[in-house]
């Protein structure tokens, strides 16, 4: 038979209990935004829409978290052609205004490059990344690969490559 001391005991013990839990969801709430996703950076990657041999041009990405500007820590630009990751350069990008940043990069060859953004603001990173193409006979290649890709026949050299938009 449980006697009064007991059901004390148990009743402190269900409160005790019942209070973490519901502590525990509430510390979670902030972990999340309106729509129930864990905190992220929206980064926007810009390649231009013209980009000719010898003459830098100018690559930006617009960071943003639940539709705010974001002041990164640090911004970096990384181009390499495609299926040539040791032949990585790395430029750091400049704020422009509020959550734009830029970076001016020149190229010396036609081919299909890869160009990916390291954003890191605070805890959050994010690294999109887009291909495009220099010259005509790239362009093919690139429409080609694109193509193959798309019918499950190619898988991406790295798979953190975005849209793949290309330009000439």
């Amino acid at each position: 038979m449980i006697d009064t001391y007991q059901w004390r005991r148990i009743g402190i013990t269900m409160l005790l209990s019942a209070s973490l839990s519901l502590g525990a969801c509430t510390a979670n709430e902030g972990m999340t935004d309106e729509n129930g996703l864990r905190p992220h950076l929206n980064v926007d990657l810009q390649v231009p829409g013209i980009l000719k041999l010898h003459e830098t041009s100018p690559f930006s990405v617009t960071v943003t978290q639940a539709n705010q500007p974001v002041r990164a820590d640090e911004i970096l630009f990384q181009f390499w052609p495609e299926g040539s990751p040791d032949r990585l350069v790395t430029v750091a990008g400049l704020m422009r205004q509020e959550g734009v940043y830029t970076a001016e990069y020149g190229f010396i060859e036609n081919g299909v490059y890869v160009v990916r953004s390291r954003v890191t603001a605070g805890s959050l990173e994010a690294m999109p990344a887009k291909r495009f193409a220099i010259g005509e006979e790239a362009v093919l290649r690139l429409a080609a690969l694109e193509q193959q890709e798309a019918q499950g026949g190619l898988a991406l050299a790295s798979s953190d490559h975005g849209s793949g938009d290309h330009h000439h």
